[in-house]
């Protein structure tokens, strides 16, 4: 079994994880956690795709009854195992068994010492370790990081292969030159996990984002090997900053080849300049002007209305584009109203010009006041 340790969205993990694995026999879920039987890819390679997973490694163990002693002598038989002659460094993190830590580390610690190797019991102040802590002690090239997790019947005791490589996050959100905090700014791991959800083989597809505000989208889509994109914005300081990020990118990450067309254009009219039709439009819209604060009912609907403005010539031409069976991932506003978030309720008029809704999804981090709707459209 394979498991998954999710990030802050689970639900969009989880779809974002079967979208690019397919369907696999499900073991179980909870609330972090995902496990999958015969998953056979190449883990690495599955870390870097996903946006959404921080961790992801293979069961080594289970037990039905919690059992100090056995999970500590199957730990240290795996941690003394670690190639070199160097300090053994190992660390634990528990997803669901609310065991001490301390104590088993210092057991793991004892038997290992037995073996005549030097050996550092890595901890943290929280149950779990994060995916900083266990690349900064370079655990998964010593002794390992091993997690504890619970199912409906057993106890499992996993060891994790692979981990976000959060430098690369981390630089591609605040090192690019241009990010616009007044127009809202797509978080990469978002547009990446929204590149994923439409399903597709990035190198095989031409992709639009219609709203390119300052690339965010085209500079995932490009890392994931997408051959020809295509972005517009009818700001011109949009796309400005759009070749300013892609230079960037360029310089920064090695990228295959590939192909990439920028316009100022408002969305309703993109079809004068792109004459070709696309497989995949991936995009977060216009989400309205910057909000300080919840709105009341009548705000709310008056937000709506401006919106839909956009929106509705946006998007019937840009179903004109989009390749028969073509797959739309958008993200637009949902707004809090009082103490709920209150969405626009988009799906009567996706249907009405022809798209079938087949996921949504809420993207919010805590107290903001316009969160994210997630519509994944065929």
């Amino acid at each position: 079994m394979t498991f998954f340790i999710l990030g802050s969205h689970p639900d969009i993990s989880i779809a974002e994880i079967k979208a690019i694995v397919g369907e696999r026999p499900v073991f179980g879920t909870s609330k972090n956690v995902l496990l999958l039987e015969d998953v056979d890819e190449n883990l690495g390679e599955l870390q870097e795709r996903l946006a959404g997973t921080i961790k992801i490694g293979r069961i080594i163990g289970e037990m039905d009854i919690w059992n100090t002693t056995e999970v500590s002598a199957l730990i240290a038989s795996v941690v003394s195992e670690a190639a070199g002659k160097n300090k053994i460094e190992f660390g634990l993190s528990d997803y669901g068994i609310k065991q001490d830590l301390s104590t088993i580390g210092k057991e793991i610690k004892k038997q290992v010492k037995q073996t005549g190797r030097p050996v550092r019991y890595v901890s943290s102040r929280e149950p779990q370790l994060s995916s900083v802590i266990v690349k900064e002690n370079h655990l998964l090239e010593s002794g390992g990081e091993f997690v504890f997790l619970v199912s409906a019947e057993k106890i499992l005791i996993g060891q994790t292969e692979t981990v976000q490589d959060y430098k690369a996050w981390s630089k591609r959100d605040y090192g690019r030159p241009e990010r616009d905090a007044k127009s809202g700014m797509l978080p990469p791991k978002l547009a990446r996990m929204m590149i994923n959800l439409s399903g597709i083989d990035p190198k095989k597809v031409t992709l639009l984002d219609p709203f390119v505000g300052s690339g965010t989208i085209l500079m995932e889509a490009a890392l994931l090997g997408c051959k020809k994109l295509i972005g517009s914005d009818i700001s011109e300081k949009a796309i400005h900053d759009s070749k300013r990020n892609w230079n960037w990118l360029v310089q920064n990450f090695e990228l295959p080849d590939t192909s990439i067309s920028l316009h100022i254009s408002p969305a309703q009219k993109i079809d004068e300049l792109v004459k070709e039709e696309v497989n995949v439009v991936v995009t977060e819209t216009f989400l309205g002007k910057p909000k300080t604060k919840p709105l009341s009912e009548t705000g709310f609907n008056q937000t709506k209305k401006e919106l839909m403005e956009i929106y509705e010539p946006s998007f019937l031409t840009i179903k004109k584009l989009l390749k028969k069976g073509g797959v739309m991932v958008i993200a637009v506003p949902a707004f809090k109203v009082g103490n709920e978030y209150k969405r626009l309720n988009l799906e009567s008029f996706f249907k009405k010009i022809g798209f079938t809704v087949s996921q949504t999804f809420l993207y919010h981090r805590e107290n903001q006041i316009v969160a994210r709707e997630i519509f994944v459209l065929t």
